[in-house]
Formats: C-alpha cells, sequence, structure tokens
C-alpha cells in the first residue's frame, strides 16, 4: 500500500480525478514540498522513473486518490465543519460513533476521533499484479485502474479483512483487484509487444466489476468503471516509475515539522514585500509579508504619477487625505 502522502495523490493516470503535489501554506504563498519531473508517457505509464525510492517505498502496492489513508486527519474542536466532498466516520471510545457529512457539527475533542475520511465522489484507485504468469510463461507486471464510490461510509472504514487484520474495505478492494487480475493473467497468451487484447482487457475489467459488485455490502462501496492499462515486462520497472511520481515523504526532522506554516518569511521575504504606509515617508506598518500585492499601494501614492520622489519632507495634507 501506498504510505501516507503518497498514497493520496499520485500516479499521473488518474489525474483527472485529483492530483495535488503535497503543499506548505504561509499566507498567500503555496510552497510545493517536491517538484515532480516531467515525463512522457506510453501506454498509459511513465516512460522514466523520475526518481530514486526509499527501500519502505517498494514495498506500495497500490495508489489511490481517496484521503482515507492519511495518517494525520483534520483537526476539529466543538463546533466542527467537514468540507463539501469529505465524509467523517467519527469513533468513540473505539466504536462507531456517527458519519458526519459535508456541513456543521459538534465533536468533542479528546473523546471522539475521526476513524476514516471518506469520499462522497468516486475516487480512483491503481493497483498493480506484480510477477504474474501469462499463459505462455511470461512473467509481467498487469496494471489497472478502478474507479470506486463509497456507498456505506461506516462498514468501509471498519473494514476488516479476515486473511490479513488490514482496516477499511478500500484496502480489501485493491486486494480483489489484484487476485482477479494474476488469475486471469494465467489464463491469457500475451502477444508478442507483450500487450493484451482489447478483448481480454474488456473480459478481465468484467470479472473485477462482478467480483467488487458480489461485495459491495460487505465493503460498503461499488465500482464505477474498471480499466485495465495493460501488463508489461517486469524488467520495465512499471510499479516502481508509479511509486515515483510522488514526491518523496519527508523525514521528521526534516525542516518545518512543527514550525508554523510561515515561520520561513522573515527569512526569505524580500525587503519589499513588507506593507508600508504609502507616501514619501514610507514607514512599515507590518513585518516582512509574502504576497507582492501588498507592495503595491491602491490607488498609488503621489510620486508614482512621474513625479520625484520626495523621500525628505512628509506628504502634504491633500495627499495624505487621499490615503
Amino acid at each position: 500500500m501506498f504510505s501516507a502522502a503518497a498514497i493520496r495523490r499520485s500516479a499521473g493516470l488518474a489525474k483527472a480525478a485529483r492530483s495535488i503535489t503535497p503543499i506548505a501554506h504561509g499566507h498567500s504563498l503555496v510552497v510545493p514540498y517536491a517538484h515532480t519531473a516531467i515525463t512522457d508517457y506510453k501506454n498509459g505509464v511513465p516512460e522514466q522513473q523520475v526518481r530514486d525510492l526509499a527501500p519502505h517505498e517498494k514495498k506500495w502496492d497500490f495508489w489511490t486518490t481517496s484521503d482515507a489513508f492519511l495518517e494525520v486527519k483534520p483537526k476539529f474542536g466543538g463546533i466542527s465543519w467537514v468540507p463539501n466532498g469529505d465524509i467523517w466516520v467519527i469513533q468513540r471510545a473505539g466504536k462507531l460513533h456517527k458519519v458526519c457529512q459535508a456541513g456543521t457539527h459538534f465533536l468533542i475533542p479528546g473523546l471522539d476521533k475521526i476513524k476514516a475520511v471518506k469520499a462522497s465522489y468516486p475516487v480512483a484507485m491503481g493497483v498493480v499484479s506484480p510477477g504474474a504468469v501469462s499463459k505462455d510463461g511470461q512473467r509481467v507486471d498487469a496494471y489497472a485502474v478502478v474507479y470506486v464510490k463509497v456507498t456505506d461510509p461506516a462498514t468501509s472504514a471498519f473494514f476488516v479483512d479476515a486473511e490479513t487484520n488490514h482496516v477499511d474495505s478500500e484496502r480489501a478492494a485493491a486486494k480483489v483487484v489484484r487476485k482477479i487480475m494474476n488469475r486471469e493473467i494465467a489464463n491469457i497468451k500475451v502477444d508478442a509487444s507483450g500487450q493484451l487484447s482489447a478483448a481480454d482487457k474488456s473480459a478481465i475489467a468484467d470479472k473485477i466489476n462482478a467480483a467488487l459488485k458480489a461485495k459491495s455490502d460487505e465493503f460498503g462501496l461499488e465500482a464505477v468503471s474498471v480499466e485495465i492499462r495493460g501488463v508489461f515486462p517486469t524488467d520495465s520497472n512499471v510499479p516502481d516509475k508509479l511509486r515515483a511520481l510522488d514526491p518523496p515523504l519527508r523525514g521528521e526532522d526534516a525542516a518545518g515539522h512543527g514550525l508554523s506554516a510561515d515561520y520561513w518569511s522573515e527569512v526569505l521575504s524580500p525587503p519589499y514585500f513588507e506593507k508600508r504606509t504609502f507616501g514619501s515617508t514610507k514607514e512599515i506598518r507590518t513585518p516582512a509579508t509574502v504576497s507582492l500585492e501588498w507592495a503595491i499601494p491602491s490607488p498609488p501614492d503621489y510620486h508614482h504619477f512621474n513625479e520625484v520622489p520626495r523621500m525628505t519632507v512628509p506628504p502634504s495634507d491633500h495627499t495624505a487625505k487621499g490615503h
């Protein structure tokens, strides 16, 4: 499974659903944690691996645009607002307390806890079945993108896989997809180009749809659509190429942890990014800010109109009144 930050936004292949680089907010400035390299795509996967992977990243076996697996849950206190598109599954004393749809809710910090954040819209899930062996003996990595919609948030969040003891039905759905791809690839001959025929892709997608439909009540979710992207030689490292599209996780000891969102503003902001009292004295009104428009007076002060700046005298009365 993808890690907490990487599992949220991924793969470029489902960016139509929602793909966003993790960011830090400091007032009006947005600072990316990492810049994803540009890479060309072929047959739905990146041609190059854009960065090296840490050892733990190689263990990820699916990606998703769902927020269900985030380690850091939203903060709340008393009267709390659930954003549009989110569904909060709340537990109290380890048991289901209530399901909060978008809007205002009363929650008690310390007593209530967010079990999972589910989406009210369909989410994308990319599943790789590594090392599948085709009928003619070729070892390939099969890849599918599945779109699912949570129909019962509480059932989905509290689902426990009996085989692995893993929580959450979205993870279990990815395992079902992987098993079916392994099973179906074993009954198919892969052509010389290493790809599946359109008929084979359609047949595997139908099997996955049927399997998820059969478990829809148990999982609390339903399949919206399934896309079989294809099969790829194992030496092409498709799983690693997909994983590398996510920015690397920041270490707990990395700069920025435990600091305010704008901790860097006083150091990095140029002097002209300061809000000042406009006129000829230019007195500083605020510490350094991070938005250029704060450095531009509205309306412009007197000497902006092709006049020589009068830096040694205070503004006239009529000029001061104009501001």
